[in-house]
């Protein structure tokens, strides 16, 4: 397996773009468009907040079908709590989107983010969809992955390519997000794109299993979105056919999650504000729900992510989250490292330097350990520092 260019268009088959429609007041690209040479095997998974999008409710209910052909994509409105009118007005740009490709409506795909309680500028989006479709290319990847941004601050694309069954096959993928990180399901939109043929069935299986290795192991500010959507599509340009069950199919799931691995990896690198990442481990949990729950609590936690900030000796922090996870364990037994240095053990900190701390957390990526002793089980969570610069952005998101 060796990474390759191409984003979302690496693999045969695929083309993208991505316009200013005119729906951000910064006049920025904000509408994106990846289509398929044909009806591709289909597979998404969406967000588990409660309150979801319209763009959701309607791509949920598509891709059950297991077929699709395009997936559009807007920012600057996450078309979420307009009620009746803003599935109606997902349905329109649906409409005008297949109409532009000459496809099925039904395999369209759609997906929206920005600002919560806003209508789409529906009007805005049919006249540029006309030109969206014109500009359709292979080259175009970086475009659409730049009007899918929305507080990011760069765009996330990967691909890498493999031999699977005596054919080169690829695996692309583009994905936004930099707030509203939480870890449960997606956590942002993400497009991911194969030329092999597999079933959708199967496909989904693959989806979930890889979005639970990657995306759902990091958090930025642990914040659900009401828009979280991961959308796979599954063209066969290759010439490449899955068989469950196969070595090219372990190949081609390893594939996939590298892809979805390295974004989720650039979502938190590129999380509104953060200077520094850090890998949670947690090691010794008596099941693997308690192990992820202490993962989750220690890199959603903001006196952690304020600690690694400000490259503060405070490691009381990281046992006080281990306490809180609702993960069973003996205090006592308690163990905590940082970039391999132990400061606490049996349940007591240990005498470390407070300037030999921060030099530790002055680290760009700092590497945490946490070790329960209360059973087998292991998890791990990336996240990143929270710093004023994410409370200035989101203090006036919607002003």
């Amino acid at each position: 397996m060796r990474w390759v260019p191409g984003g979302v268009t690496a693999p045969k088959g695929f083309v993208a773009a991505g316009v200013a429609a005119g729906i951000k007041r910064s006049r920025k690209p904000d509408l994106a468009l990846v289509a398929a040479d044909r009806p591709a095997a289909a597979a998404a998974v969406f967000t588990t907040n409660r309150v979801q999008a319209a763009p959701v409710l309607i791509s949920r209910a598509r891709a059950r079908r297991g077929r699709a052909q395009a997936v559009l994509i807007n920012s600057g409105c996450a078309n979420c709590l307009t009620g009746p009118a803003g599935m109606r007005d997902a349905l329109r740009v649906s409409r005008a989107a297949a109409e532009a490709l000459r496809i099925k409506e039904s395999h369209v795909l759609v997906a929206s983010t920005g600002l919560i309680g806003t209508r789409l500028p529906v009007a805005k989006i049919e006249r540029a969809l006309p030109k969206l479709a014109r500009q359709l290319s292979r080259r175009r990847h970086e475009a659409a992955a730049q009007a899918i941004l929305t507080t990011d601050l760069h765009p996330k694309e990967a691909a890498v390519e493999a031999r699977i069954n005596g054919r080169f096959v690829r695996v692309g993928g583009m994905a936004k997000g930099s707030g509203m990180i939480a870890p449960s399901m997606a956590t942002m939109l993400c497009v991911l794109t194969t030329d092999a043929a597999a079933p959708a069935r199967w496909l989904g299986g693959l989806l979930r299993e890889a979005a639970e290795e990657t995306f759902n192991r990091i958090s930025v500010d642990h914040d659900m979105s009401t828009n979280d959507t991961v959308f796979a599509l599954a063209g066969g340009g290759s010439g490449a056919a899955i068989r469950p069950g196969t070595a090219g199919a372990r190949r081609f799931a390893r594939m996939v999650t590298a892809v979805a691995g390295r974004l989720a990896e650039r979502l938190v690198r590129d999380g509104e504000g953060a200077t520094k990442r850090m890998t949670v481990e947690v090691c010794g949990g008596r099941t693997a729900r308690e192990a992820q729950a202490c993962a989750r609590q220690a890199a959603g936690s903001p006196l952690v992510k304020t600690m690694l900030a400000g490259s503060d000796a405070n490691v009381g922090r990281l046992a006080a989250a281990a306490g809180a996870s609702g993960a069973r364990f003996d205090p006592a037994r308690l163990e905590i490292h940082v970039e391999g240095v132990r400061l606490v053990a049996g349940g007591a900190a240990l005498p470390v330097p407070a300037a030999a701390l921060r030099r530790l957390l002055r680290r760009p990526h700092v590497r945490v350990r946490i070790h329960l002793h209360a059973g087998r089980a292991s998890a791990r969570m990336l996240t990143c520092d929270l710093t004023e610069e994410y409370v200035r952005i989101n203090a006036g998101y919607a002003t």
